[in-house]
């Protein structure tokens, strides 16, 4: 490998392609961590600048309210006391302040004068009006400044805040921090960006080292491999010119041509060993040759058409099969020498067929492309044809169970939809809405939205259930505790619509193979259903009992009934008897079709027995 020259070039070029990224990308994040650094220490400062604010706004309005009392206003100069107790006080504070914050604090009166700072005395400080700061404050509000500092002689960054009470300039608050320091952290981020781009670019490098050499080490390989299997002689050859890999392979392909007498044994076995896979394809395969006789057909086709293939070999297509579309498909391949394309559909009373019919037409030379019309081609003779039938009847009837389901669900969930975007358009419309009516509002919903949760739930669980990919992970249940569950759950809706709930639960454990979240999914949609038709004063009852060799779940409610016409329809996705009262208790149409769909899993049926203005029985089996 490490003789190798493309080893070497390919690894060059990655070499360098990494050293040019790193220079790239470590400028571009030492700038942006530069960029980001300065804008965290400015807005540092500001917050700083804001906390010295809140601290100095009472002695600064103090203050003015004393130079006012004494008719100097906004023209006083020095007539403030700092060695009064308050700035005394003061000071303190910002000594301490400054000292744990690492800034220098500075409180300046609307005249310039300082009247505390955290790294000298007030009293050996001169007016600091005409600073460039404190002027910039005084016309912006706030400025931030970097310039030597003439009390500390060093170059410092400067934040100032104007601070003002009622349209009144109070005074000033200034926050600052040596530049030293900040460019110490910033050669400081540089260093550690410079280190992370140089230790990034050294362990790329090491890393292309070994997948350069993975590159190149199938080319070798291959190589060897084509010397090791050429053995004949062949009339076309490679003008070997190059060196190196590239060359060695070249001639090693041209060795191997000449073992192409040999191969054409292995090409016959191959054609053989694809009449077998033709035989056992699951869609229907059919043959013709140029004078459209049936030359091959698999047995697939041969059940799709009802079809003999002892008696239908070398007799012509049009004969044995009686499907106009599939004579027409072949007649149109070979017109316009390409593949087409269609269908056959036929209703019956049992479940509609559905065949897809492909036809394609070949060529009577081998390596002629005739399936893509090349003009050069034109005057070749037709060399026969392949039919594909694929009967796609089970997927057409899914995809309108599908379609079906995708319209039921979206006419579903346009409703709740329609609701919110409507009370909330109403809501934004109207600014000057009363409180209670908007809480009605808010609350009708609120009541939509948990309404449209409910039912993307439920959608969620029967696409969950109907999946035919969906695992059964079931194990030991106890349907009883599952069972005293569900009603211990639904005793508070039933004592809040005034509706008596009686359970007559066995008192001994009932074991069965199952999903405990299923069932109790079930059991809860039942007694969820019987309480949402039950009207106050009802009563619903709810009793488990073991028999022989099943378990039979029965739950009674004196509703309002379902008539006998609508009983074998309550299971179906959507279907609601009656859909007003339905959809204002909140229903999706979708439980009593989980219910259905969660019994067959665990090999159980569910069925109902209703009288209307009696009540309903629903009753669940499952077996032990």
């Amino acid at each position: 490998m490490l003789k190798s020259r493309l080893f070497w070039q390919l690894y060059a070029g990655y070499i360098t392609v990494i050293i040019t990224s790193t220079i790239i990308v470590g400028v571009l994040v030492s700038r942006q961590v530069t960029e980001n650094s300065l804008e965290e220490i400015h807005h540092s400062l500001a917050v700083r600048a804001e906390l010295l604010a809140q601290i100095a706004r009472p002695e600064l309005l103090a203050n003015t309210k004393h130079q006012y009392g004494a008719g100097l206003a906004s023209n006083a100069t020095d007539g403030v006391d700092i060695n009064s107790p308050e700035l005394v006080s003061l000071q303190q504070i910002i000594l301490q302040l400054g000292l744990k914050i690492g800034s220098r604090l500075t409180i300046i009166t609307i005249a310039g004068q300082v009247l505390a700072d955290s790294e000298q005395a007030p009293r050996n400080m001169d007016n600091h009006g005409q600073r460039p700061e404190i002027v910039e404050a005084g016309e912006k509000g706030f400025s931030t400044v970097s310039r030597l500092s003439d009390t500390l002689q060093q170059k410092m960054i400067y934040r100032a805040l104007r601070l003002s009470e009622e349209g009144s300039v109070l005074g000033f608050v200034r926050v600052s921090l040596p530049l030293s320091i900040i460019d110490q952290k910033l050669v400081v981020l540089r260093l550690i960006v410079l280190f992370g781009a140089s230790l990034s670019a050294v362990a790329a490098i090491v890393l292309g080292f070994y997948f350069a050499g993975r590159f190149t080490e199938p080319l070798t390989k291959m190589t060897q491999v084509a010397e090791a299997i050429s053995q004949g002689d062949y009339n076309r050859r490679i003008d070997v010119q190059q060196r190196g890999e590239v060359g060695t392979l070249a001639r090693a392909f041209n060795r191997m041509a000449r073992s192409s007498e040999q191969r054409m044994a292995e090409i016959t076995t191959d054609r053989n060993r694809l009449a077998k896979i033709f035989a056992g394809m699951v869609e229907g395969v059919i043959s013709v040759d140029d004078a459209q006789n049936i030359i091959h057909i698999n047995q697939a086709a041969a059940d799709l058409l009802g079809l003999s293939i002892a008696t239908c070999i070398n007799k012509p297509i049009w004969e044995e099969v009686r499907i106009q579309e599939i004579n027409q498909a072949l007649e149109q391949s070979i017109q316009r020498q390409a593949m087409v394309k269609t269908q056959v559909r036929r209703a019956s009373d049992a479940e509609d067929l559905v065949i897809d019919i492909y036809a394609a037409t070949l060529s009577n030379r081998l390596g002629v492309d005739v399936l893509n019309g090349d003009p050069t081609n034109a005057d070749l003779a037709f060399g026969g044809a392949v039919i594909v039938l694929h009967d796609i009847s089970e997927l057409d009837r899914l995809e309108r169970i599908r379609r079906d389901f995708v319209a039921n669900a979206s006419h579903e969930l346009k409703t709740p939809i329609t609701a919110i975007r409507g009370l909330s358009e109403t809501i934004l419309g109207d600014v000057d809405m009363p409180s209670d009516t908007r809480q009605k509002f808010i609350v009708r919903m609120h009541a939509q939205s948990l309404r449209l949760s409910a039912l993307v739930t439920d959608l969620m669980a029967i696409s969950r259930f109907e999946s035919a990919q969906h695992k059964q992970n079931f194990q030991s249940v106890d349907l009883v505790e599952v069972a005293r569950q569900s009603v211990a759950a639904a005793e508070i809706t039933c004592r809040q619509d005034k509706i008596t709930l009686t359970a007559e639960i066995a008192d001994s454990n009932i074991i069965i193979a199952g999903d405990s979240e299923a069932l109790r999914q079930l059991i809860d949609n039942l007694i969820d259903n019987a309480i949402k038709y039950t009207e106050a004063g009802g009563s619903i009852g709810v009793a488990l009992l073991l028999e022989s060799k099943s378990v039979r779940l029965v739950v009674q409610d004196t509703g309002i009934g379902i008539s006998a016409s609508f009983q074998q329809r309550i299971f179906e996705r959507f279907y609601r008897v009656d859909k007003a009262r339905s959809r204002a208790l909140g229903g999706t149409g979708l439980g009593l079709s989980i219910v259905k769909n969660i019994a067959e899993q665990h090999g159980g049926s569910i069925k109902v027995e209703s009288q209307l203005a009696v009540g309903s029985i629903f009753t669940l089996t499952l077996p032990v």
